[in-house]
């Protein structure tokens, strides 16, 4: 079994590392392609104007190999898939992101960002999310964890073979969270905000901010919503499709069926 790690907080965040332990623990060979930088919100953002550049780097945990590129995390899985690897992997994990990914901040995650590309090469993925946001990180069992919630999706039946989850831990140590929920994406949910400040020279300028009064005048009660479940305790699993087309507008329909250009 071959197994493709990458993320978007850069080849040497700790969350990674935790991610490509617990890879190790579900056997097999295990591949690192990251972003040999901070690529956060870079969705399914992909370099076409410039070259991408690969370095191999030594291998610290054991990994098959362990590739740093320069460029998003898209490009890093597109890279693997086509070059690298020389075949496609059996699993991609992509995480463990530094903060949630929960609600409408899953359509700008690069972490889900690279777990999806991986999905549209035909890939099972899944993207991992720790829900906390202030840096004080405790990692500590987390890989053992995550190797088993993998082993439980992998040994799970699917409707097809190229499943992709969306996972958020919440910002528990392993022993304290109350277990886990199948969700959905809360479609409301959004503290996106602005400040407003001024630079030396006079000129204004916005520092986009996380608005805690602005979400909380959203919050659901829910349970099967991903916000909802990590804020109660729980693991957050969001199974996840990429076909956004909505055929269900039937009026929107009528009224062109009869349309010529």
């Amino acid at each position: 079994m071959r197994i493709l790690v990458t993320n978007d907080d850069g080849i040497d965040a700790r969350g990674i590392e935790m991610l490509t332990r617990a890879a190790q623990r579900i056997g097999g060979d295990v591949y690192v392609v990251a972003p040999e930088r901070q690529h956060s919100a870079q969705a399914h953002a992909i370099t076409i104007h410039s070259p991408v550049f690969a370095r191999e780097l030594p291998h610290t945990h054991g990994e098959a190999r362990r590739i740093a590129v320069d460029g998003t995390p898209c490009d890093c899985v597109r890279l693997a898939c086509i070059k690298l690897l020389g075949g496609l992997p059996d699993l991609c994990l992509s995480g463990i992101n530094h903060g949630g990914n929960l609600g409408w901040n899953i359509f700008f995650s690069g972490t889900v960002g690279a777990a999806a590309e991986a999905h549209s090469f035909g890939v099972p993925s899944i993207a991992f999310s720790y829900c906390r946001w202030d840096g004080a990180i405790e990692w500590g069992a987390l890989d053992q964890m995550v190797a088993q919630i993998v082993r439980t999706l992998m040994a799970a039946p699917h409707s097809r073979p190229d499943w992709l989850y969306n996972i958020n831990l919440p910002p528990l140590e392993p022993g304290q969270i109350k277990g886990a929920r199948i969700t959905r994406q809360n479609p409301v949910v959004k503290g996106d905000n602005f400040e407003e400040r001024k630079s030396p020279d006079g000129r204004r300028y916005f520092w986009p901010v996380w608005d805690e009064v602005k979400a909380e005048r959203e919050k659901h009660i829910d349970p099967e919503l991903d916000t909802v479940a990590v804020r109660d305790g729980y693991i957050s699993i969001t199974p996840l499709r990429y076909d956004v087309s909505n055929m269900n507008e039937p009026g929107v329909k009528a009224a062109f069926d009869s349309f010529k250009a």
